[in-house]
């Protein structure tokens, strides 16, 4: 039958019968009495893929270049003859075809043939060797391997392969699937695609493997099951994995040729299946059996170099309990049970380790809600910088995944579920001006005093001064500022005087380093000012300096001077002191902390921290990438080089808190990033180091510093947390080798990985689970401590209480290192960078909260701290002098099955005193925080009481502000007769007093009031609560925008019950916006209109009185009528402009007498 009759009948049987009977049934050979042997053609010559005949077993490829990474030193075509005769395979040929590229899908080119020799015996293997890969250390080395030779490479990204009995060559047209157009002399075909998702190809039997479960890639081959052919490539071939294969597994899966025989009928040689040790711990009982495959059972085991107390027994089983610690290469043999007896022996390493104890949780913390940007980046860069606004319950999130980066804004909420973004900031715009090119957007700050977000810039051209802008809580531009170089993080002082930018000033070009900075900026006169490290007195001697690069290699080889130091320093993050009259300054690179004066802005000092001590055994850590938990001593030190850093006073004395994670310097022509390797031969033949290395190379990956001289090795980080007295810089405490012992635990199959690479071990030699970022927040009357993992994820949280000894609380990791399709997954909780807490008193669910800012995943992640939760019946409590008594109901849920009980407290005892049922009694004007914690310090509510002057005037003023420990925008303690440092000669100084002393107004934490700054609606709802002394009302939610622990929330729902205030169309309050004239007099009209006195007759006329809104004329009229309302100068009243603190005092104070 010629091959167009052929044609004819397959297509005519196309019409009658499905795809599957079609390719079991069509004649593809010429008719005759005996089919050529090794082919699939039983009776009558009809193809019968059942028929015994030669199979493609296995193809291999790597790709169409070189490539010294691959595993397998060549691709690979394995024939196999499954039938019980030898096939001459002269006259036969192989052809094959793939895409000529990496793409993953789409037509391939032209058949390519190679035509066959010699014979394939029966039960045997034929190997085509294909071009080297160019693998510099393959794991399978096919150089002394091979039956015949093809000059070309075999891909891995796509690819066919067809058998034929004959030599014709197969046409590009007609056979682009020669399975279905079964051309003369067909025996066999493998199609596949590469494991890419997608992934496609043009020829195959019925169907294809395709994806990352069955498709060919660089590691990975497709390899026939059981040698059956049942005409579905799909089926009858599964993936193979070289890089996992080891042992047993890699023997039976790498391809034979004519040289091994009939080996499908013989054992496998003998392999020990143990290629590991499970970690040994000293003191505890050990036990483990090792096994092994192929030879002949049964099998007889020896062990030599076992540490003193383990022994192993014939069957393989080795126990007991060793008291020494280290690394012992354990000789196992192994004879099986042939006539002679085959043996092999293998070295395999036992580590033994000091033993910990299984740390665990003394409390859960919960994912309860994520927000996410859309985008992901192996890169980082994504999510970053995180900062909750208490006033609005929105979160601002630097996004450096838009393009260009910019400022999301999102709504808190209720804190649970899947958060939707409300606008994003499009910084780049509001930057460009002045000849400004924008660069980047690096970090955000809130204050809630001046009601300013504040985001640093950094300039395109990496020698030029940044910007730090000045924004309303809707991100409009209010204020720009001149930064240093590079700023990174940004910092304001809580009564938002000052504002600070690390300007880090880093060699990006190679070239030129520019001085490194802090920027401080006085927002009350708009002066900003660069700090730079230009005095080398105040800089200490164990400073990290950088000295000057090898021209020769760019390598930094020696330390700088302090003179240096204006160039090298690079400030990284900022902390204050509680007074907020000294920053301290992280200088990652340099492992210090500089100190200095705010208001002199003057450097004080610059503090050098030391170095890690990795021989101590708290202190021990994994520096091998051996694909095993084994945390050593070694006699290197670590550098501290902290990131985040973060302060707190606590019984009156100030620390700061670093996350270690080491920073090596890298840029063009300027680095101190080396290796033991390279390193370990410059060591002092003295120094313990060189003692410690001297005949291994186990260690010559780990990553060092080039410039601390050769007395010792030194490497990034230190792999903790510390707190150190900010005083005197003295280290207080560190968390030693808790990371990795913690991480290991929880965590053993991801131990020390990367973002993008999840390969066990794979940081060890660097900087290991590398701590990013570190929070202090308050819960309950503890202090707790939250430390960000950058590269293995999640963050760990301890109790500080006590900073001399400290103790490990929770470790959560939400992080899923692999996607559906068994791929490294970056779509996940991935790169902790910032984190943000939030007590209870502001949650909106009540409990602590934990923001943290995942920058390779590109989310936001709403952690909840699962501690005992308190609530209490009231937050705010208005009471008078000598009073009567008002009792305070506090619901506690506690944890687990610990008390529902509460210990009370006043923060000032001659303002207000609490007894332990929560009864308070009100003594002099002025205001306390009354505070219930419960049995286990874990829980905590807070409620504020305002206490009035008696009428009687019985009070005892007090000689001094009591302190306003609330968040409140206007915090300030109020004294009986408060005096003011900026009213004197103010036009409104009476009406101020007046309402400052009845406790209706306050004043600012630096004694001044601020008359002419703008008072927001959620300030003037404060105001006319005060004013009515309305009663509290249920903590229910009636504004979308007023979460329920937000300090203004209860005068909010008081004045909505008393249908005072409505609200907007949206559902919303906008308690962050600043109210203005009209909608402040309707207010006011609302609360006390019952109060007005109003005269007969027309009311005064304004000459802006069309800009007065509908809704708002009667409230204007009555109020003009009643005396409280006149124009200004020229006969305006301004309704549609803000009103200020000085006109609220004006209008209110006509109600108070």
């Amino acid at each position: 039958m010629n091959r167009t009759t052929k044609k004819v009948l397959t297509f005519a049987l196309a019409a009658q019968m499905t795809v599957g009977s079609i390719m079991a049934g069509v004649v593809a050979a010429e008719p005759g009495e005996n089919p050529i042997p090794g082919t699939p053609y039983g009776i009558g010559s009809l193809y019968n893929s059942e028929v015994p005949h030669v199979i493609i077993n296995q193809v291999y490829g790597a790709g169409l270049t070189e490539d010294s990474g691959v595993l397998v030193s060549h691709g690979f075509i394995e024939l196999f003859n499954p039938t019980e005769q030898d096939v001459d395979l002269s006259g036969w040929s192989l052809h094959y075809a793939d895409r000529g590229s990496n793409a993953q899908t789409g037509p391939t080119l032209g058949w390519q043939q190679l035509d066959l020799t010699g014979v394939i015996k029966a039960k045997s293997s034929y190997l085509v060797k294909g071009k080297a890969t160019g693998s510099a250390n393959p794991k399978l080395d096919l150089a002394d391997k091979g039956d015949l030779e093809w000059d070309r490479y075999i891909n891995n990204k796509g690819l066919k392969v067809v058998l034929m009995s004959n030599q014709q060559p197969l046409d590009d047209v007609l056979d682009i699937n020669p399975f279905q157009s079964k051309p003369e002399g067909y025996v066999d075909m493998l199609g596949t695609a590469s494991n890419d998702k997608g992934s496609t190809i043009d020829g195959f039997e019925t169907e294809y493997p395709t994806g990352s479960a069955e498709g060919t890639s660089k590691k990975k081959a497709v390899r026939r099951v059981d040698f059956k052919d049942s005409d579905n490539n799909k089926a009858d071939f599964k993936q193979v994995d070289y890089e996992t294969a080891v042992g047993v597994e890699l023997a039976a899966i790498s391809p034979r040729d004519g040289s091994d025989g009939d080996w499908a009928n013989m054992p496998d040689p003998l392999a020990l299946e143990t290629t590991s040790l499970p970690t040994a711990y000293a003191g505890q009982p050990y036990s483990v059996t090792v096994t092994a495959a192929g030879g002949v059972a049964p099998y007889g085991f020896e062990a030599a170099g076992l540490p003193a107390g383990l022994t192993i027994t014939a069957e393989g089983a080795i126990s007991g309990t060793t008291a020494a610690t280290g690394s012992f290469a354990v000789a196992v043999t192994v004879r099986d049970g042939n006539t002679p007896a085959s043996v092999l022996t293998k070295e395999i390493t036992l580590n033994v380790q000091p033993y910990r104890a299984v740390v665990e949780d003394q409390f859960e913390i919960t994912k309860i809600g994520e927000y996410s940007v859309g985008q992901f980046s192996a890169d980082g860069g994504v999510a970053e910088i995180v900062k909750f606004n208490s006033d609005n319950g929105r979160f601002y999130l630097v996004n450096g995944a838009a393009n260009p980066p910019s400022l999301d804004i999102v709504n808190l909420g209720n804190a649970t579920g899947k958060l939707q973004k409300e606008k994003s900031v499009l910084v780049q715009v509001l930057a460009e001006k002045n000849g400004f090119t924008f660069g980047d957007l690096t970090s955000v700050d809130i204050n809630t005093t001046t009601k300013r977000i504040y985001v640093a810039v950094q300039e395109a051209n990496p020698l030029k001064a940044g910007k730090i802008l000045a924004l309303d809580y809707n991100g409009n531009l209010m204020a720009e500022y001149a930064a240093g170089i590079q700023p990174d993080m940004i910092k304001s002082t809580p009564d938002g005087r000052y504002v600070m930018t690390a300007d880090e000033a880093e060699p990006r070009l190679g070239t030129q380093d520019p001085p490194g900075s802090v920027t401080i900026v006085d927002t009350k006169s708009g002066q900003s000012t660069q700090v730079y490290f230009d005095d080398p007195t105040v800089i200490d001697d164990l400073v990290h300096i950088r000295g000057a690069a090898d021209p020769a290699d760019g390598r930094i080889k020696s330390k700088g001077t302090k003179e240096d130091a204006y160039y090298d320093l690079e400030p990284e993050y900022i902390a204050l002191s509680k007074d907020y009259k000294k920053a301290y300054v992280a200088l990652q690179e340099n492992n210090a902390i500089a100190v200095i004066d705010i208001e002199s802005k003057k450097v004080e000092a610059v503090k050098g921290l030391g170095l890690k001590d990795f021989s101590l055994a708290a202190n021990a850590l994994d520096v091998q990438r051996d694909g095993a938990i084994l945390l050593e001593n070694v006699p290197f030190h670590g550098i501290y080089m902290p990131d985040g850093m973060a302060s707190h006073t606590i019984n009156g004395q100030t620390y700061l808190f670093t996350a270690n994670e080491g920073d090596a310097t890298e840029w063009p022509g300027r680095t101190n990033a080396s290796t033991i390797g390279a390193m370990k031969g410059l060591l002092n033949p003295d120094s313990e180091a060189y003692k410690f290395l001297n005949g291994t190379s186990k260690y010559d990956s780990v990553e060092v510093v080039s410039d601390m001289g050769h007395d010792g090795l030194y490497m990034y980080g230190g792999r903790s947390f510390s707190i150190w007295n900010a005083d005197t810089m003295e280290l207080v405490y560190d968390s030693g080798s808790d990371f990795e012992t913690i991480t290991g635990q929880r965590l053993p199959d991801y131990f020390n990985v990367s973002n993008s690479k999840i390969t066990m071990d794979d940081r060890s030699t660097k900087k290991g689970p590398e701590p990013e970022d570190i929070k202090t927040g308050i819960v309950g009357n503890r202090v707790m401590a939250f430390v960000g993992l950058e590269r293995v994820g999640g963050f760990m949280t301890y109790d500080v209480t006590n900073p001399q000894a400290p103790s490990f609380v929770n470790y959560t990791n939400s992080r899923v290192f692999l996607n559906e399709s068994g791929k490294v997954n970056l779509d996940t909780d991935t790169g902790p960078e910032g984190l943000e807490f939030i007590p209870a008193s502001l949650s909106p669910t009540g409990l602590p909260l934990l923001l943290v800012a995942f920058e390779v995943g590109g989310k936001v992640g709403i952690f909840q701290l699962e501690v005992t939760k308190v609530s209490l019946d009231r937050k705010t409590v208005s009471l008078t002098a000598g009073g009567a008594a008002v009792k305070l109901t506090a619901k506690v849920e506690p944890m687990a099955d610990g008390e529902a009980t509460a210990t009370w407290s006043s923060s000032d005892e001659t303002v207000a005193k609490v007894d332990a049922n929560g009864t308070i009694r009100p003594l002099r004007a002025g205001k306390a925080v009354i505070t219930a914690i419960s049995a286990d310090g874990y829980g905590s509510a807070e409620a504020t009481v305002t206490v009035s002057a008696s009428s009687g005037g019985g009070s005892t003023p007090s000689p001094e502000p009591t302190p306003e420990p609330t968040p409140e925008p206007t915090p300030e303690p109020t004294p009986e007769t408060p005096v003011f440092t900026d009213v004197s000669g103010h036009w409104a100084k009476d009406a101020i007093g007046k309402l400052a002393k009845a406790g209706i107004l306050l004043g600012k934490p630096d004694g001044s009031f601020q008359p002419d700054q703008k008072m927001t609606r959620a300030e003037y709802a404060a105001v006319l609560n005060r004013l009515l002394g309305l009663k509290p009302q249920q903590a229910e939610a009636i504004f979308q925008d007023v979460p329920n622990q937000a300090w203004y929330s209860a005068d909010v729902r008081s004045l909505s019950a008393a249908g005072i205030i409505s609200g907007f169309p949206d559902g919303s309050f906008r308690p962050g916006s600043e109210i203005t004239r009209e909608q402040a007099f309707v207010l006011l009209y609302r609360a006390l209109k019952d109060k007005l006195d109003v005269k007969a007759g027309p009311s005064a006329e304004y000459t802006d009185e069309a800009d007065v809104s509908a809704w708002a004329v009667e409230a204007v009229k009555a109020l003009t009528q009643g005396g409280v309302l006149e124009g200004n100068a020229s006969g305006k009243l301004n309704p549609k402009q803000s009103i200020s603190r000085a006109e609220i005092a004006k209008i209110v104070s006509f109600f108070v007498k």
